[in-house]
Formats: C-alpha cells, sequence, structure tokens
C-alpha cells in the first residue's frame, strides 16, 4: 500500500472580532491568524498532503463568515485535497456547518467519516456534551462501532478535540469503560487531537496518538497554572507503506515569548 501524508492543524481559533484578554495581547503582539495560516499553508503545498485534519476549535466562538475564511484559504492553497474537521470547545456547531460545510445550520454534534488511501477517517465531537472537559456521549461511541463494522483496509484513525492525557487533567478526555475497548480491539490505527495547545506523541493502549500544537497560541503546563505563549505550529504525520509512523513538527514561532498567565485548577 501507498504511503499517506496527513497535515494535522488544530486550535486555529480564528476571530478577528474576538476581544478576549488573550487575543488581545496577541494582537498587541502582531501574531494573527490571517498572517500564520498563509505560512502553514505555504509549506504545505509544497508537501502536497493527502488529507488535512483540524482537530477542533477553528475559530474562537465565531459566525458562518469566520468559518468560510478559513474554507476558502485552505482549499485555495490545497485544491482537491479532503479536508475533515472535529468540533472543539470553542466551535459553534451551526456557524460551522454553515460556513465551512455549506449546509443547514445546526446545532447538534458534528461526526463525520470519509476514506483516503485504505485509511478511514472518523470524527468524533468530544466537545459537544461538557466543552472543556472531554467526554464521548452514547451516540458518539454508536456512531464508531457502526463504522468500525465495515471493512477499512488500513484501519480506522478517530478525531476529536480531547487528548486522552493525565497532564491535562481536568482538559482531557475521560475515559470509561466502553472507548477503552474499542481502542484495546486493533481496530483503531491511531488518534489525532489538540486542545492543549501544545505538541504531544504517545500511546494510549498501544494506539498511537498525535496531539498538535495551536495555530494561534502554545499553552504550557506548569505546576498549578496555565503559560501562555506566542509558539504557534501545526504538524505534518506520515504512515509509510508498512504502516510505521513518523512526526515532523513545524513551529512558526520557535522561540517563544511568555506573554499571560494564569491559575490552572
Amino acid at each position: 500500500m501507498n504511503a499517506i501524508t496527513i497535515a494535522h492543524l488544530s486550535d486555529i481559533h480564528y476571530n478577528p472580532e474576538d476581544a478576549s484578554q488573550i487575543s488581545t495581547l496577541l494582537k498587541e503582539k502582531g501574531l494573527l491568524v490571517e498572517n500564520l495560516l498563509p505560512q502553514c499553508l505555504e509549506i504545505l503545498k509544497k508537501r502536497n498532503p493527502d488529507i488535512v485534519l483540524i482537530t477542533g476549535d477553528l475559530t474562537h466562538e465565531g459566525n458562518a463568515s469566520h468559518y468560510r475564511y478559513l474554507k476558502q484559504q485552505i482549499s485555495a492553497a490545497l485544491p482537491d485535497v479532503p479536508i475533515l474537521c472535529t468540533m472543539g470547545n470553542h466551535d459553534v456547531r451551526s456557524a460551522f456547518r454553515q460556513g465551512f460545510l455549506e449546509e443547514s445550520p445546526s446545532d447538534g454534534p458534528y461526526y463525520s467519516c470519509l476514506s483516503v488511501k485504505g485509511f478511514r477517517f472518523v470524527s468524533l465531537d468530544s466537545a459537544y456534551e461538557k466543552g472543556l472537559e472531554g467526554i464521548f456521549r452514547n451516540d458518539a461511541l454508536d456512531y464508531l462501532e457502526d463504522m468500525l463494522l465495515k471493512p477499512a483496509a488500513r484501519g480506522t484513525i478517530l478525531l476529536m478535540h480531547h487528548p486522552v492525557m493525565e497532564a491535562a487533567k481536568s482538559m482531557g478526555l475521560t475515559m470509561d469503560s466502553r472507548f477503552s475497548k474499542i481502542l484495546k480491539s486493533g481496530k483503531i490505527t491511531a488518534l489525532f487531537n489538540g486542545h492543549v495547545h501544545g505538541s504531544y506523541t504517545g500511546t494510549v493502549y498501544g494506539v498511537p496518538q498525535f496531539t498538535s500544537d495551536s495555530l494561534k497560541t502554545g499553552c504550557d503546563y506548569l505546576d498549578n497554572r496555565l503559560s501562555y505563549n506566542d509558539r504557534a505550529g501545526y504538524q505534518i504525520v506520515t504512515f509509510d507503506r508498512k504502516g510505521d509512523w513518523n512526526v515532523e513538527r513545524f513551529l512558526l514561532h520557535p522561540k517563544t515569548e511568555i506573554f499571560f498567565e494564569k491559575k490552572f485548577n
């Protein structure tokens, strides 16, 4: 089987009208998504990915026009490359459906599936129930189990916003017995996620997990506080013919500067 190249973006938080403290500080530093996204796309054009995955928080509580902007920018740079998204705790599902997917608006949870080069990609909505804390509703796991009944030559790759990560504490995905059984089944090839604004690679019950940097701002977990910095990045994950994988991390601001901190419970 052929190799596959996966462009993995997360936590873009695009909303030029957002007046939150963090966004205001970033604007003062001139660090705008409108500048960072084109830099990312220029590299991706050269790498010619087979699929683009965006693992949540495409906008920061944005409207349909903000989602439309992201779709237009990515599609213009990477025409004919499929894009699959998952929803984050700052996404507005009705606006996403209207602006990004060009569908009728709906506030319900977003689940989706597509196949590329023998891999089945399944997007689940881990942010729908509780937002900041990740959890899968029964209907999400019903959707996944139904997908797994159908054959996929190279297995299933799962997208969700929240990582399975102890260090993330309440911001991680709450694991339950039903989801752990699915991960132990051998039917899941990989997990892709974001939410924590940092790049991490590990395994969950032997399943590789790829957590991407944010394309807007970095965040580090230091004892009892969250430390925000001007790190911004994305990654490219490749699976070769044998199924072995490799991660390439791209940082747009590798020399980070802390600009905001707050207590982390």
